[in-house]
């Protein structure tokens, strides 16, 4: 069977591209690779698939796989003393080379918001929204406690021996 030459027509979403199409399963062991995936859905739930750019794909792997790298230089320094403080300038590297990633990911995050999108809203607007939105939440979660006293009500009429005569 024929590899498909050129482009795909629909290119993966972020996540199956960071999660299965690059070999990530190759470079991490089980452990790893649960940590890196964990990382990934956390990363992504910054941003809006759609939105994310090469280099902000390149950058959310970079992180991801720098926390591993981190966790592995942790557990190789636990050992001995005498090589913890090359363990410690390697940590401090990656922890440098991670915030500046983070500090590019969130400036181009700046960029792609419209600065129009929000005008006209007043502190009033934003309050009322906050509060329906607040309000609605509380009344959802009073709705689920009165459901849940009504099945512990009905479970301890039915568990209870108040028919019997003693």
């Amino acid at each position: 069977m024929s590899r498909p030459v050129g482009r795909p027509k629909a290119p993966p979403k972020a996540s199956k591209l960071l999660k299965e199409v690059i070999p990530v399963k190759d470079m991490f062991d089980e452990e790893e690779l649960v940590i890196y995936n964990s990382l990934i859905d956390i990363y992504l739930k910054d941003f809006d698939e759609d939105d994310l750019t090469s280099s902000d794909i390149d950058d959310l792997m970079t992180l991801a796989t720098n926390k591993i790298i981190e966790i592995r230089l942790l557990k190789s320094s636990k050992g001995g003393a005498a090589q913890h403080l090359d363990y410690s300038t390697a940590l401090e590297k990656l922890r440098k080379q991670s915030d500046k990633i983070k500090d590019n990911l969130s400036s181009r995050r700046k960029d792609r918001l419209d600065p129009n999108e929000f005008k006209g809203f007043s502190i009033v607007d934003l309050a009322v929204n906050f509060d329906n939105l607040k309000k609605a939440k509380l009344e959802k979660k009073a709705r689920d406690m009165k459901a849940k006293q009504n099945e512990m009500l009905k479970d301890l009429d039915e568990n209870t021996n108040r028919l019997d005569i003693d």
